[in-house]
């Protein structure tokens, strides 16, 4: 778990510190947290490549504005869960246009961290899927690494972002794992995630990766569906 505070007040940055190092140790889990006093340096940090599963950050910093500072963050990752811990109440609506996971009034901090952060695991651990190798290995998969998969004649390979892992589990029942919007099935055996589609040919689809993969004719509408519905809801957000 990587955690970035993003708080120009000491007594604030020290006080979540406390409060994460006892809910996470309750739970008997461990987490990386990084302590920045303004939003420049943070984004820096994204630009950079890091990445970060949970930001706290206030609106109300000492050069940037917070709000300013999730929408850049927007730019390189999606799916970041801000949360904003501010004492301005006034400006709750604006957290709304950068998709922020929650909003904290500093005065209610120690009430409704606990809350926020049980809603947060319950949505990270969403993301994520364990998988048995054939080599007896356990993986764990983030949904939003994985390309496609397919049946490899054994059980299934699960093509990802710079890897492959295959496992004994039939692609079929694999799929049953995987949040069944995301992900849509092009010719039998295989199921792609919808947002990774580059192209939609007549009997092919072009992934992100330049892999090229079979279309059936059968399925062709119901993808091309699919990838409108993304297409939507990524002009949405």
């Amino acid at each position: 778990m990587k955690i970035a505070i993003c708080e120009d007040e000491k007594i604030f940055s020290d006080k979540l510190l406390n409060l994460l190092g006892n809910y996470f140790k309750k739970l008997n889990k461990s987490f990386e947290v990084i302590v920045l006093t303004d939003g420049i340096p943070l984004i820096e940090k994204y630009q950079n490549g890091y990445r970060y599963d949970l930001v706290f950050l206030d609106i109300q910093l000492e050069v940037s504005d917070g709000v300013n500072i999730a929408a850049q963050i927007r730019e390189y990752d999606k799916e970041t869960a801000i949360i904003f811990v501010t004492s301005l109440e006034n400006r709750v609506v604006e957290g709304y246009s950068v998709s922020a996971f929650d909003y904290i009034v500093k005065s209610k901090l120690d009430e409704r961290l606990p809350c926020v952060l049980d809603r947060f695991m319950k949505y990270n651990n969403s993301k994520y899927l364990t998988v048995t190798t054939m080599n007896g290995d356990t993986e764990i998969i983030s949904y939003d690494d994985i390309l496609f998969i397919e049946s490899d004649g054994r059980g299934t390979a699960v093509n990802m972002t710079g890897n492959i892992i295959r496992t004994s589990l039939s692609v079929n029942k694999f799929y049953q794992l995987l949040p069944r919007e995301k992900f849509v099935e092009i010719h039998k055996s295989i199921f792609v995630r919808v947002t990774k589609i580059k192209r939609v040919g007549t009997d092919n689809v072009l992934m992100c990766n330049e892999k090229m993969l079979p279309l059936s004719r059968r399925k062709r509408k119901q993808v091309l569906s699919a990838v409108m519905i993304a297409v939507k809801g990524k002009e949405n957000e």
